[in-house]
């Protein structure tokens, strides 16, 4: 048994990372506000979110290609971070594993958990392994069930997750290293963790925004702010100081004619970002 100076000390230590984090410091109003306006469109695979229903045909492979074996014996549990209404977490689901959605957007959480009455997924049992909860990165990391209590042994909190998706989201953070150090805070160590976003660079600025949103109007205009977008190598460090080792770098093409994505060498606009946890 602990001595009782040791006991109040473990106690305290996870009281401390229980609650001292920000509960909401990556989240940013504007953003948050603008897609709850969208939330209505987000099962609709011909509106404004046409683009990400279409970018599930590869991400969806390469998460599950990644993705090890859960640690008990149940399917392995990922966090989609951002999840909108459900369009990357739903699928997730259907590959088999245990997924927790998770935004700031009250109403991309309620059109989420709309999705989940869909009778196909009721039958299935998808629904039993998928939940939305509407919270930011940081809180949600900082919940007890997301993490292992200290023991007398180790006093670190592992965390919990075998796979952690932030995809298209990084880009409308408003706090950039508390939201990598909280989704790195997620991953288990030895878990990977997955980031699809946009360069920040000329040619991001002419595709992704001038021509997607001001001509062809493939995503709604105002969506993106260039200035959010970021490298490589910056997201690169972001994720080392968050404890993360990056794995592999990939450039992502879109086809706007036939609404089709694939994956390329060049990361001059679109990218995905493998890391592992340490």
């Amino acid at each position: 048994m602990l001595p009782a100076r040791s006991a109040r000390f473990v106690q305290n230590l996870y009281r401390f990372h229980s609650t001292s984090s920000a509960s909401s410091v990556s989240i940013d109003a504007k953003e948050v506000e603008k897609f709850g306006k969208m939330s209505a469109e987000w099962a609709d695979p011909t509106g404004p979110f046409s683009a990400l229903h279409s970018l599930n045909r590869v991400r969806v492979p390469w998460i599950v290609d990644n993705v090890g074996k859960g640690q008990g014996s149940g399917p392995a549990r990922v966090v989609d971070v951002g999840s909108g209404g459900g369009l990357l977490s739903v699928p997730l689901a259907r590959s088999g594993f245990d997924v927790t959605g998770i935004d700031a957007t009250k109403e991309a959480v309620e059109a989420a958990r709309l999705s989940l009455k869909v009778k196909a997924l009721e039958r299935a049992g998808i629904s039993d392994r998928l939940r939305f909860e509407h919270t930011s990165v940081e809180a949600f990391c900082q919940k007890p069930e997301n993490k292992a209590v200290p023991t007398i042994f180790q006093l670190l909190l592992l965390p919990a997750f075998d796979g952690v998706i932030a995809s298209e989201i990084v880009e409308h953070v408003a706090d950039l290293p508390s939201f990598i150090n909280s989704v790195g805070a997620l991953a288990r160590p030895g878990a990977p963790v997955f980031i699809t976003t946009m360069n920040r660079t000329f040619l991001s600025k002419v595709a992704a925004i001038w021509l997607a949103e001001d001509i062809l109007r493939i995503v709604p205009p105002g969506v993106h702010d260039w200035e959010k977008f970021i490298t490589p190598a910056e997201m690169t460090g972001y994720l080392e100081n968050a404890g993360c080792r990056v794995q592999s770098i990939q450039g992502l093409k879109f086809n706007p004619i036939v609404n089709k994505w694939s994956w390329m060498e060049s990361t001059q606009v679109n990218y995905g970002i493998l890391a592992v946890k340490k």
